[in-house]
């Protein structure tokens, strides 16, 4: 198995603060962030948006985990400019996700019915291009730019939004020292989902969706100083989070098709390519769409076994001990 800490050199060094460690992880992300907005401009590569979306996620997450080393001021700030910036950001991916699986099972339908799923890929287009047009105007923005010149002054200003050390107490602020309660943490909160898993709804599994996300992240952040085996944790939570991530997609797709169908007589009205009958070929897609959901949730229980093993616990216990 290749050692994906290659991917991550931020430079940590386990005697660092919490909070020197936190502005050189939020450096990373947003130095990822700023260089994907030429391609989210452009359009012409969906990927571009999706990294920039990535790296959103990553700076919200090392808030979560470096938070108790800056100042509650600061971190509003940074949170409340990550969520404005993640929800034009996501309007615009959740509908390239729904496109792009859309067109690839176009090749199961026959001419004729492709022609009728015409109106769906239509008002897919429109609905993007809405939401494409609120996040340029967003990017464009004063508040969008306060954002950005907020967050690179809290990066490279020295002490900017630092809690300080107290000097006459004893506490720990060395990440060698918060590090495995820290990635412990994330783990025991995916480990108290067993016992509401049998039958688990596709609402309680998007929740341990974004618990495993958090675990990842932290294990991703801090992979630096940890062991060798932290990449073979990453792997582990990968297999887990794609079958959630599937789950979640077909999810979107089936919430976005059941409401095209019940509003098909007003929307078609707008669309050029529709025509006045049923939408029996879209139908047929939803069908699709509920079963591979179906399958998913199914299957979820073996995914779930697979990840949460011995193996994965040791791996875990390896890489954390080197500190």
């Amino acid at each position: 198995m290749s050692d994906t800490r290659k991917n991550f050199s931020i430079g940590l060094q386990p005697t660092q603060s919490l909070a020197e460690a936190g502005k050189k992880v939020f450096s990373y992300h947003f130095h990822n962030f700023l260089k994907c907005e030429d391609a989210v401009w452009a359009d012409e590569n969906i990927e571009a948006l999706h990294d920039m979306r990535v790296a959103t996620r990553q700076m919200r997450a090392a808030i979560r985990i470096f938070g108790q080393g800056f100042t509650p001021s600061a971190l509003k700030f940074l949170k409340s400019g990550l969520k404005k910036t993640a929800h034009v950001l996501g309007a615009v991916r959740d509908l390239d996700v729904f496109i792009e699986k859309f067109t690839a099972y176009q090749h199961e339908f026959s001419p004729d019915e492709r022609a009728e799923l015409a109106p769906l890929l239509e008002y897919c287009q429109l609905q993007r291009d809405h939401a494409r047009a609120k996040l340029l105007a967003y990017l464009n923005s004063k508040t969008y730019k306060r954002f950005k010149a907020g967050t690179t002054i809290f990066i490279k200003e020295e002490g900017e939004g630092i809690k300080l050390i107290p000097v006459n107490k004893l506490i720990r602020y060395q990440i060698r020292h918060i590090v495995s309660s820290l990635i412990y943490s994330y783990y025991e909160a995916l480990r108290g989902y067993e016992p509401f898993l049998e039958n688990a709804s596709v609402e309680l599994l998007h929740q341990l969706r974004i618990d495993a996300k958090h675990f990842r992240y932290t294990v991703e952040n801090f992979q630096e100083i940890l062991g060798r085996e932290s990449a073979m944790v990453i792997a582990e939570i990968k297999q887990i989070q794609n079958h959630l991530g599937d789950l979640n997609d077909a999810e979107v797709a089936c919430q976005f098709l059941e409401n095209f169908l019940n509003h098909w007589k007003s929307y078609r009205r707008e669309l050029t390519t529709a025509q006045f009958k049923k939408p029996t070929a879209i139908a047929r897609y939803f069908k699709i769409k509920s079963e591979e959901r179906e399958q998913l949730l199914i299957t979820f229980p073996d995914a779930w076994h697979q990840f949460n093993s011995t193996q994965l616990r040791h791996h875990l216990a390896l890489a954390i001990a080197v500190l």
